[in-house]
């Protein structure tokens, strides 16, 4: 071969070469922009999503890989196939992908600028997936371009992984050490911590504990001290959490893992207890003291891209179908997860959308609950964090659960309510199921008694942060307005031996309750922390810092007493009446016999019921442990605002009012279901609030 002709096959191979080459730079350059970059940043801004369930580096540097190069090798290998068959094919394949990722770009982009209607965010996608497409077919100097964007996708890389708190877990301190700690009266602790329950929620009129909704609480309090007056340092769980847990204000860029809090409770207690603990959201105990059964590494990843889907769908899809989502600010892992199936088992139930139930949170307790022993030679550690009383919020008191196709609470636009009476409705669902929740304390109450570590064991219970439900305010974030909701949360410690219980009206905070537990065991916690015993004498601190807001105790105690009292106002106390069925100016009707109204004809609209409903509705099984509440669906014919009664079996179930769509959710009682067919029937609500006006919808089912 001459020297020619080896330049001719050099030619030839690199001619070969560089137009695969030139897509696959052009596939990653727009894959990077739709798909990597928009979870990269998201995820980068929020580590705990990796750190909560306990994702190893190498989870970590597979992921990032497999999302920044996967797809845009994947679809090259498939219009390369496609082009051996077929060139005109195959060019015609690259502009069709390049359109669908421009497509996915442009809605993610679209709704970041605030559009909002399907209809525009879609028409707006594929405009902008079109033009993407044909400025490549049409011009030399975009194919360059596009080309020479390839690199983004590497920069978006490198970013995810050495300039977000990511780094922090893909490349961990392994230097990270525990100080050494002597336990004096090695004691068995039982920590019991439930998420997201305000001390309002509690609290009856005098400020005491409502023994006629939570007889539970008010039973642990009058066996325990409870410090009435305790506040949270931290509105979001995976920094109230190491707060709790380590004594130590929250410190900035920190992330709920070991490697930043190697002194915490376990590790203070871990050279002389035995441990049994469940943690939630976080992963401060180390291996070497809390032996977590680890999924196999096809499982774990298989979870990690399942959420992370999950996410990119909520940043793509429009508001009205992201609401059917499973909601991903409920937790940090396994989004949708819990299927449900035993309840569907249990009581043949039918069909319906059972991926919203979270019964894994319930499966957790059980367990836990059961692993609960005797007092022995060792001390124990017995730790549990549930999601309870957490959204979504889907319990009864009595433990029936919500047959919603929507688990999350309409109302809400990421943490700030739009709606007063949908904030108001959201709130309802938080009490009842804060009432199963006392349910639960209520077992693990009877469990400690049957083992003897009621009276011998130190035990606490508490909360990390609290909840609001005020219209145009923010559900946890601290506000001016919402700190009364959100700041006080609930303590109570139940010293070994104590029998009588004891209101502690000093203001302590949540970096307390580890130097209290540490104070009964004496044990000196030998790292600089922040918080004291809540068992010493003297004033209480006297401002309150929620995150960055701050203000002072007396001032924060004023906005919790207008708190307690609007609850009040809205929903009174004492037993689950109607009060927490309707919301708005009519609310009052809740509860009332249709012949007792005045009922003024019927007006030309109507309300069609969704599907999860309608079926449970038409044929409610005996003794169901799903109840088709709220009910939802769309009206026409009537505007947001405008109230609605929804009544069942002759009786005033429900009152609501219309919101955005528009639609309607009727937050109906449990109580009001019988078995086998429900007559149904909707009625627009006017005039006076002491003499209103029913006039009666048309009412249909979805199928």
């Amino acid at each position: 071969m001459g020297v020619a002709d080896l330049h001719l096959t050099r030619v030839s191979w690199s001619a070969r070469f560089r137009e695969p080459a030139v897509r696959g730079a052009q596939l990653l350059a727009v894959s990077g922009f739709a798909l990597a970059q928009p979870l990269f940043d998201i995820l980068g801004k929020n580590a705990e999503f990796f750190a909560a369930r306990g994702s190893t580096p190498g989870d970590i540097l597979l992921f990032a890989l497999v999302v920044t190069f996967v797809p845009a090798l994947g679809l090259l290998l498939v219009e390369l196939g496609v082009g051996a068959v077929s060139s005109p094919a195959g060019y015609a394949l690259h502009l069709v992908f390049l359109a669908f990722f421009g497509a996915l770009f442009g809605v993610h982009a679209l709704k970041r600028a605030g559009l909002n209607g399907t209809t525009a965010l879609i028409a707006g996608a594929v405009v902008i997936g079109l033009a993407v497409a044909l400025v490549v077919w049409r011009a030399a100097a975009a194919r360059w371009f596009l080309t020479v964007l390839a690199a983004a996708p590497v920069v978006f890389l490198a970013v995810f992984l050495f300039g977000t708190p990511v780094q922090h877990l893909v490349f961990p301190n392994a230097d990270a050490r525990a100080a050494a700690a002597y336990v004096r009266h090695p004691t068995p602790v039982v920590f019991l911590l439930f998420d997201e329950l305000p001390t309002i929620t509690l609290e009856d009129e005098n400020g005491d504990i409502d023994a006629g909704r939570f007889p539970n609480f008010a039973r642990l309090a009058q066996s325990s001290l409870w410090f009435r007056n305790m506040t949270t340092v931290s509105s979001n769980t995976t920094t109230a959490v190491p707060a709790l847990l380590t004594g130590k204000l929250p410190a900035k860029g920190s992330l709920p893992v070991f490697q930043d809090h190697p002194n915490n409770l376990f590790t203070l207690l871990g050279r002389r207890y035995r441990m049994h603990v469940v943690e939630t959201q976080t992963q401060l105990c180390p291996s070497r003291l809390c032996k977590r059964k680890r999924q196999k590494t096809g499982k774990r990843l298989s979870s990690l891209y399942s959420d992370a889907r999950t996410v990119y769908l909520h940043l793509i899809a429009p508001p009205s179908l992201e609401a059917r989502l499973p909601p991903i600010d409920e937790s940090w892992a396994d989004f949708g997860a819990d299927t449900g199936k035993q309840l569907e088992e249990q009581a043949k139930l039918p069909k319906v959308n059972l991926k919203t139930f979270y019964i894994g949170r319930l499966r957790d307790f059980n367990r836990w609950l059961a692993r609960l022993r005797a007092p022995g030679a060792t001390p124990s550690l017995d730790y549990l964090h549930i999601l309870f009383p957490h959204g979504p919020w889907l319990y009864f008191p009595s433990g029936r659960v919500r047959a919603v196709a929507v688990p999350r609470a309409p109302g809400r636009t990421e943490e700030t309510w739009w709606n007063e009476g949908l904030a108001e409705q959201a709130w309802q669902r938080h009490l009842l199921q804060a009432g199963f929740t006392d349910k639960l304390l209520g077992r693990f109450i009877d469990k400690l008694n049957r083992t003897g570590l009621w009276s011998k064991a130190l035990v606490v219970v508490t909360v990390d942060e609290g909840d609001s439900f005020r219209g145009g305010d923010s559900r946890r974030d601290p506000t001016r307005t919402n700190l009364g909701d959100i700041a006080f949360i609930p303590l109570f410690v139940k010293l070994p031996g104590q029998d009588q219980g004891r209101v502690v009206e000093r203001h302590v905070t949540s970096v307390d309750v580890l130097p209290t537990i540490a104070s009964v065991l004496g044990v000196k916690m030998r790292w600089k922390h922040d918080g004291r015993s809540a068992l010493l004498d003297g004033p209480g601190s006297p401002m309150v810092r929620v995150g960055k807001f701050a203000t002072s105790f007396s001032a924060a105690q004023a906005l919790r007493q207008n708190a307690r009292e609007r609850k009040l106002a809205l929903f009174g106390s004492g037993s689950w009446g109607p009060e927490l069925a309707g919301t708005g100016r009519y609310r009052g009707l809740a509860g009332k016999p249709l012949g007792s109204l005045q009922i003024a004809g019927s007006v030309s609209a109507s309300a069609t019921i969704d599907a999860a409903g309608s079926k449970l509705v038409r044929s409610f099984p005996k003794r169901s442990q799903l109840i088709p509440s709220p009910l939802t669906g769309s009206v026409s014919g009537l505007h947001p605002g405008d109230a609605i009664a929804v009544a069942l079996n002759g009786r005033i179930a429900a009152v609501s009012l219309v919101y955005r769509g528009p639609h309607f959710s009727a937050l109906v009682p449990e109580s009001a279901f019988r078995p086998g067919r429900n007559s149904v029937r909707a009625f627009l609500v006017s005039g006076s609030p002491s003499a209103p006006q029913l006039r009666e919808l048309r009412v249909s089912f979805s199928s």
